[in-house]
């Protein structure tokens, strides 16, 4: 993951520029093992978002330059050697001439009038884009297959119009009860908004649109796959992988930039190789802090790094995580802005140290050690209202289920910074799969997204109680 920490808060327009860590220099990943020598050499600059998650292999299109001709062409293959650069801002395709493919993909992203809500539709993934203004990406039955379909909601949730059904997308790792986060060529699972207009959703894709969902344009990114993309006041980060298939990665990672302006033309940053393959990477972005992590297995695959000037580092963890990974890091959406952020005791990997950490950069401070207990069935998601307000999550199709007493423990949260965890009231019984996400835009909701059960829940009071929302017109 990413961390970036600039002297002052972005403004629109800007790019978050960071200062330095604070010395980070120890490695710590996703992955249950790791040799000393991890940290060395994990940092390179060639030519850095969910949260919650699932992409494969993906089709791609590669810049490259004719400079006989004058103009750019799109080749469906991955970046290789140096044709990715940090600096070189990748902008939509300009060219006059479409394959069949493209033909296809710009058909399936012309606008569509708004329509009633699908009897058939189940939520993947919820954007808030404020001012009551909510987008629910999920699936619909499309004939005997599925499709993505996005939801709006201008009532925060109490009623939706379906704005966007994506015929033609390659869903085939889109159901069932073993999601991989890495999706194929042309799937779309994610959806994240910078505001009521303008949003992208992403699996092995990236789309855009600019006007409230009706129509998308597929956008040209540094990277193979799209693994995750973050906003913040109009601050955009991707986060993309070379390397990528059957549900893994072999890197490297990139992570992009750009913004609301400029929606559809990403620079890239820096990149960074991983040791081994991955099958889950994320990004998390508040004011000028951005963090990347990966994970493979439900483990974390290495330290998470943070953006300093316009360098990936490894980011540090505290002394009593020993050789445990820093994982489920996440920012308070509230204006302090700290780093909170879990690892596991060498004497139950089930139980955590809770740890805090200020956005200045000092030291992490730890909150709790053992008072969480999760069953061992998954991805970690934590998320927090404001440093006393928190959620974790675990679970998602990604490995195990877990039943009974076991089963309600997938989703808790903690009312005083994470010393102790309670597992709340709950609207019904608890997904046997967990839950793929948990988020807060602010003040006191919170959102969880369980992948095997139609809907989401969500929470008005930091998390005490549930409701399940199942979109309606």
């Amino acid at each position: 993951m990413l961390y970036v920490q600039t002297s002052r808060a972005p403004q629109q327009g800007d790019r978050a520029r960071p200062e330095t860590d604070g010395g980070a220099t120890a490695p710590c990943d996703f992955g249950p093992d790791f040799g000393p020598d991890f940290g060395e050499a994990q940092v390179q600059t060639p030519v850095r978002r969910p949260g919650r998650a699932w992409v494969g292999v993906v089709l791609v299109c590669i810049a490259a330059l004719l400079a006989a001709a004058g103009i750019w062409t799109w080749r469906q293959e991955p970046f290789a050697g140096d044709s990715v650069r940090a600096g070189r801002s990748l902008g939509p395709n300009t060219s006059g001439s479409r394959g069949s493919s493209e033909q296809s993909a710009a058909a399936a992203g012309e606008a569509q009038l708004p329509q009633g809500v699908p009897a058939t539709f189940r939520t993947w993934s919820v954007s808030n884009a404020g001012s009551g203004t909510l987008y629910n990406l999920g699936s619909s039955e499309c004939g005997s297959d599925i499709c993505p379909t996005l939801l709006r909601s201008g009532a925060d949730g109490s009623s939706w119009q379906a704005v966007h059904i994506f015929s033609g997308t390659d869903t085939s790792s889109a159901t069932g009860t073993d999601i991989p986060t890495v999706q194929p060529d042309g799937a779309v699972s994610q959806v994240r908004f910078a505001d009521s207009q303008v949003g992208y959703v992403y699996g092995g894709d990236l789309w855009l649109t600019t006007d409230r969902g009706a129509s998308f344009a597929q956008v040209n990114h540094p990277g193979q796959t799209v693994l995750d993309l973050e906003i913040w006041a109009g601050q955009i980060y991707l986060l993309t992988a070379d390397g990528c298939v059957q549900g893994l990665c072999s890197g490297p990672l990139y992570v992009s930039f750009t913004d609301r302006v400029n929606p559809s033309a990403f620079t890239m940053i820096d990149s960074t190789p991983v040791r081994r393959a991955i099958d889950d990477a994320s990004l998390v972005v508040k004011d000028a802090l951005v963090v990347v992590q990966t994970g493979r297995g439900g483990r974390p695959a290495a330290q998470p790094w943070t953006l300093v000037g316009e360098d990936l580092k490894v980011m540090s963890g505290p002394v009593v995580c020993g050789g445990n990974p820093l994982e489920a890091v996440t920012i308070t959406a509230d204006t302090n802005s700290d780093l909170v952020a879990l690892c596991r005791r060498d004497e139950d990997a089930n139980a955590f140290r809770v740890l805090v950490r200020a956005k200045d950069g000092s030291d992490w401070v730890e909150r709790s050690s053992g008072t969480l207990r999760l069953p061992p069935m998954g991805q970690l998601s934590l998320a927090a209202a404001d440093p006393e307000h928190l959620l974790v999550s675990v679970g998602g199709p990604r490995g195990g289920t877990s039943a009974g007493n076991d089963a309600r423990h997938t989703l808790q949260v903690s009312t005083d910074g994470g010393a102790t965890w309670t597992v709340p009231d709950i609207p019904d019984s608890p997904p046997v799969n967990g839950f793929d996400w948990t988020g807060s835009p602010g003040g006191a909701e919170f959102y969880a997204v369980p992948r095997t059960t139609p809907g989401y829940w969500a929470s008005a009071d930091f998390g005490r109680t549930w409701k399940v929302v199942l979109p309606a017109p």
